[in-house]
């Protein structure tokens, strides 16, 4: 299931011919999207690309940094924040593996079940998400969870 924030980024992307890239299945199968991995791959298969695209990527690479580093912090913050009991860890395995729920879709189905503010945050979905699998002695970034 996705969530209405997931929606709206596939539609900005396909209007804008983006490719879409994501670690979350579930959104990346609903979006044709790809892993970063694999945009990896395509952009070596490429070359270097435009002179454009290199200047462009120079002239973004400062913001992107910065936008990195807010969300490991933010990371952080909510594995710092959040915690997860079995009954949760099971609910939110169902949500997940059994529903396809995106991180975004499992992080507001929690907002609003728990009267938390982070809403449809996909970080805060991988948080509940990476909690959840450890208790089932999984990875939340591998199958089934991803």
């Amino acid at each position: 299931m996705l969530d209405r924030d997931d929606e709206q980024v596939i539609k900005d992307a396909k209007e804008g011919g983006a490719i879409f890239v994501t670690w979350d299945r579930v959104l990346r199968l609903a979006a044709g999207g790809i892993t970063p991995y694999e945009a990896l791959d395509q952009a070596k298969k490429a070359g270097t690309g435009t002179k454009e695209a290199q200047a462009e990527v120079s002239r973004l690479r400062t913001h992107l940094t910065a936008l990195a580093d807010a969300g490991n912090k933010t990371y952080e913050s909510f594995r710092q924040y959040i915690e997860v009991n079995r009954a949760s860890a099971d609910l939110i395995r169902l949500l997940r593996v059994e529903k396809d729920y995106s991180w975004r879709a499992v992080a507001r189905w929690f907002s609003w079940a728990g009267h938390t503010p982070w809403g449809g945050n996909q970080l805060a979905g991988m948080v509940l998400c990476e909690k959840a699998a450890k208790l089932f002695d999984e990875d939340f970034l591998q199958p089934p969870w991803n």
